[in-house]
């Protein structure tokens, strides 16, 4: 079976203490992964920049279609001290553009506006039924939880403040 994954991998820049690690993250690479485990086929359909390790996707098995961009991948700083956390945007690539393609399922898993209203109901328009959760793309002060009846999408979002 194939999935094709709508959702942007990123770069997270970890801080526990006083110790700094960078990490490949979003949802685009753990949602791949976690599928390819799965022995699911992955399409992702992502945007990152030169700055992304393409190596992380290729070596384990996962097919990305159109998705080196000019601007270097999103990326985020995550603090942790002790039981507190703090998420900051340090940067935004660049949207993702809609792709026909010829999936048996569709996950679109947004970290940060990179799926817009008009490729959200493209996606729409060519599934059967669909569950979306957390839609915040228009106002990132807007939540909405929406349930119709077609092929399934999950559609998980995480705010954070920008720079």
């Amino acid at each position: 079976m194939k999935l094709a994954v709508f959702a942007h991998c990123a770069i997270d820049t970890i801080t526990i203490d006083s110790s700094n690690y960078e990490q490949v993250g979003g949802s685009a690479c753990y949602c791949g992964l976690t599928a390819r485990e799965f022995k699911f086929d992955v399409d992702l359909f992502t945007k990152f920049g030169n700055d992304f390790p393409k190596q992380y996707l290729s070596n384990n098995k996962i097919n990305f279609i159109n998705s080196e961009s000019v601007k270097n991948t999103t990326k985020f700083a995550i603090s942790i001290t002790g039981a507190d956390r703090t998420l900051k945007l340090e940067n935004e690539c660049e949207p993702i553009e809609y792709s026909n393609t010829k999936a048996d399922g569709h996950l679109v898993s947004p970290i940060y506006h990179e799926i817009s209203a008009d490729v959200l109901k493209k996606l729409k328009m060519i599934l059967i039924f669909y569950l979306l959760i957390l839609k915040a793309f228009l106002d990132k002060k807007i939540l909405k939880i929406m349930f119709c009846y077609k092929k399934m999408i999950l559609i998980c979002l995480v705010l954070v403040q920008s720079k």
